[in-house]
């Protein structure tokens, strides 16, 4: 993530109530902060693991910038700053197991400036997310398999132009036809591909290989 001006980056699977041994994480963070996260199970007290299970929507977050902490949240913060983990975006995942993946990618230099790199990039980096979910959720299925949802072309161009960062009103006006139409498509892809959001249907649109980056 680094030609995005991200030194560091974790990506999280887990289940909020669920067994421990089922989480998965890939991270570039220093390894030491990681050693010391697992052995201090911080993951039970770190606010954006919290925001994550809270929210299906990205968020940028900084160090000074996360209100009703507890003295341990603010204790954890003040370590991970040590390690120059200082700002972050989160983009979260949420399946209709109860599952969440988050990706997060983080940064220490001046806010301005980690501001405008997630201004720059936020397309680019919700891609990297949910392409990042669909491939490690295992979910290819070969061509020829019965498992592979069929959409309508409709159904496809729509969340072609969702996995391209556009809202329904958007899609309805490339296409020309009304925001409704866009919705209704929308959500009839959705419902073949046994997800909740179009987050998660354009995931499955990747792996299925339905659509394309």
């Amino acid at each position: 993530m680094e030609q995005y001006g991200f030194p560091c980056f974790a990506y999280l699977s887990f289940a909020p109530r669920g067994d421990e041994d089922d989480a998965l994480a890939i991270t570039t963070y220093p390894s030491a902060w990681v050693e010391q996260y697992r052995a201090n199970r911080y993951d039970r007290i770190d606010p954006v693991i919290a925001r994550s299970v809270a929210t299906t929507l990205p968020f940028a977050w900084s160090t000074d910038q996360f209100d009703a902490l507890n003295n341990r949240q603010k204790w954890f913060l003040e370590e991970a700053s040590e390690f120059e983990i200082r700002h972050g975006v989160t983009i979260p995942i949420h399946d209709r197991q109860g599952k969440v993946a988050t990706l997060t990618l983080a940064a220490c230099e001046a806010r301005s400036a980690f501001e405008a790199q997630i201004s720059k990039y936020r397309h680019e980096l919700h891609l990297i997310a949910i392409y990042l979910y669909a491939r490690l959720r295992d979910v290819t299925p070969t061509p020829a398999s019965p498992l592979r949802p069929c959409l309508t072309q409709r159904e496809r161009i729509c969340l072609q132009w969702a996995a391209r960062g556009k809202s329904a009103l958007d899609t309805a006006e490339i296409i020309n036809v009304s925001r409704r139409t866009v919705v209704f498509h929308t959500q009839n892809a959705k419902r073949k591909l046994g997800v909740a959001t179009v987050q998660q249907a354009v995931a499955k649109g990747l792996a299925y290989d339905i659509i394309g980056m």
